[in-house]
């Protein structure tokens, strides 16, 4: 600081200089200023943990919604393969995670259906495409693709297993699925070869094909992994009822949200972990209906015993008009001369007996009307929860409101 000082009262040095060296010597003394007399860089943010772990870039692509499973490790992909076939396989789907829950299950099964044999490739030169072709374990490749300069994926493919349903609510899972949030409802089977382009460092142990290369050697390729034999693939047809034995490995994924009827505030929330996908349907358009029938059910419940109040009203009505006519007729009985509203009278007292039968009729009817619908309006309200916890992480996007109504 002092030497900064002893050089601004050079005569040599102009005003320009002398404010670049003051703005290094109070501000950025670790950094210095350029040569150019520009005054220093702007002090760049820490970065969010979201950033840091890649996950404010999950869960934003449509494609998030049938992401590639190629670079599951084995055993996941074991796993996930084995319990396909015993029902619909329900998994934990948040940002760029997803978990087989092996303790859960959904109503249903999946049927296989042969394709026409086709080759796909996929090729990955930029973080964007990795997020979005390979959302799943993205941010463990993020180094291998910097180093590699380019990731790429050969897959023949020669059919799908489709599940024989669509949609899913809390109703349809059995077992311990608490943390539940997706359902695969279809999965792409063939063969595939993942590895990276050219610039690839390979490590000790390391093989490309069937070469292999020492420590510290590098290859124009590397495979990182390889499932299924494409030589077994070439006997798959359309009329198959399974996939050629060596020519079942998993692809791609498809995934649906569970319908949320009873949000469980600490389940992930379905909305981002299946990108816009999810915000178009599922639990958000349950809740809508749920709205509607319940707004239709206190409508009724009201209607019904406003109705009943006013049969009670017509009831007591006509009855003191019968009450008032009929004492009228019974005075006649003594009287010497007979009036002459005596048919008016008599006439008014049946009409008021007509309006109390018929008004304690209606406050029957409405009556039971405005309970049916009371009882309708409380089931409904059982089922119309929302949640008042913030929730945190790469999940967040906001609050999840909770309430009665």
């Amino acid at each position: 600081m002092l030497a900064a000082v002893r050089r601004l009262n050079s005569p040599r040095r102009s005003p320009a200089r002398a404010a670049c060296v003051i703005a290094c010597a109070l501000a950025l003394p670790a950094t210095g200023c350029k040569k150019t007399g520009a005054t220093a860089d702007a002090v760049a943010t820490a970065p969010s943990l979201e950033d840091a772990t890649g996950q404010a870039k999950c869960g934003v692509k449509k494609s998030s919604a049938k992401p590639l499973v190629i670079e599951w490790p084995a055993a996941e992909r074991a796993a996930l393969e084995a319990r396909a076939t015993r029902g619909l396989v329900a998994v934990r789907y948040s940002g760029c995670e997803m978990e087989v829950l092996t303790t859960c299950s959904a109503a249903g099964a999946y049927e296989y259906v042969g394709l026409t044999q086709k080759t796909e490739g996929v090729r990955i030169t930029n973080t964007d495409q990795l997020y979005a072709k390979l959302p799943i374990g993205a941010a463990g490749l993020e180094t291998k693709l910097e180093r590699a300069g380019q990731l790429n994926v050969d897959m023949t493919i020669v059919g799908r297993r489709e599940a024989n349903a669509s949609v899913f609510n809390e109703r349809d899972l059995d077992g311990r699925c608490d943390d539940a949030t997706h359902v695969i409802t279809g999965l792409t089977v063939g063969s595939f070869s993942f590895y990276t382009g050219k610039s690839a460092e390979i490590g000790a142990g390391a093989s490309v094909g069937n070469v292999g290369a020492g420590v510290g050697s590098s290859t124009d390729q590397q495979v990182l992994k390889t499932d299924g034999d494409v030589a077994a693939c070439t006997s798959a047809g359309t009329t198959d009822t399974a996939p050629p034995e060596g020519c079942g490995a998993l692809l791609r994924v498809e995934v649906v949200p569970i319908d949320r009827v009873f949000v469980n505030p600490s389940t992930p929330s379905t909305a981002s972990a299946a990108g816009s996908n999810a915000t178009d349907d599922g639990s958000s358009a349950d809740v809508d209906e749920l709205r509607k029938k319940l707004a239709v059910a206190r409508a009724v419940t009201y209607g019904g015993y406003a109705g009943a109040l006013l049969g009670l009203g017509v009831t007591a009505g006509g009855y003191v008009v019968y009450a008032r006519n009929k004492k009228a007729l019974e005075d006649e009985v003594n009287a010497l001369e007979i009036s002459p509203d005596r048919q008016q009278n008599a006439s008014r007292a049946k009409l008021g007996a007509g309006l109390a039968w018929g008004g304690l009729g209606l406050a029957i009817i409405a009556g039971t009307v405005g309970v049916l619908g009371n009882t309708r309006y409380t089931a409904l309200q059982r089922q119309l929860r929302l949640s008042a916890t913030p929730t945190l992480g790469p999940d967040g996007g906001g609050l999840v409101v909770q309430g009665r109504f």
